[in-house]
């Protein structure tokens, strides 16, 4: 991790998670990019999970395999900038995506995410 902190963060939605939800987030001011405007199809955990630490930016999934790609990633001592793990969503329940991922950006930092898995339901209000 860098010697400065860092606040905001960046957010790198995986092909499981709609390419709306960083479109929505981009223009709310945030910085986030999706797997699928990246063409980034049939990656394994890993690579996506390397891609967003080589950029610093946490990964947002419904797939919680990324659990184990997370623990693997740490105990090979390489760091990641966080894993955030959503219950699988339909496309019709989007707004409650956007709603708990606001809340999710609005009460945690980047640093706090730092080697982090956190599941996203915890930011229901």
């Amino acid at each position: 991790m860098s010697d400065s902190p860092r606040l905001f963060i960046a957010l790198y939605t995986d092909e499981h998670i709609s390419a709306k939800l960083a479109e929505d987030l981009k223009e709310k001011g945030y910085q986030a990019k999706s797997a699928q405007a990246l063409r980034h199809f049939n990656w394994d955990d890993s690579a996506h999970l390397a891609y967003a630490a080589e950029r610093q930016m946490a990964v947002l999934t419904f797939d919680h395999r990324f659990r184990l790609a997370a623990d693997e990633r740490i105990e090979s001592g390489q760091d990641h900038w966080g894993v955030i793990i959503s219950p699988e969503l339909s496309l019709d329940q989007y707004a409650l995506l956007l709603h708990w991922t606001l809340a999710l950006l609005d009460k945690l930092t980047a640093d706090e995410l730092y080697n982090a898995v956190v599941y996203l339901q915890q930011f229901r209000e």
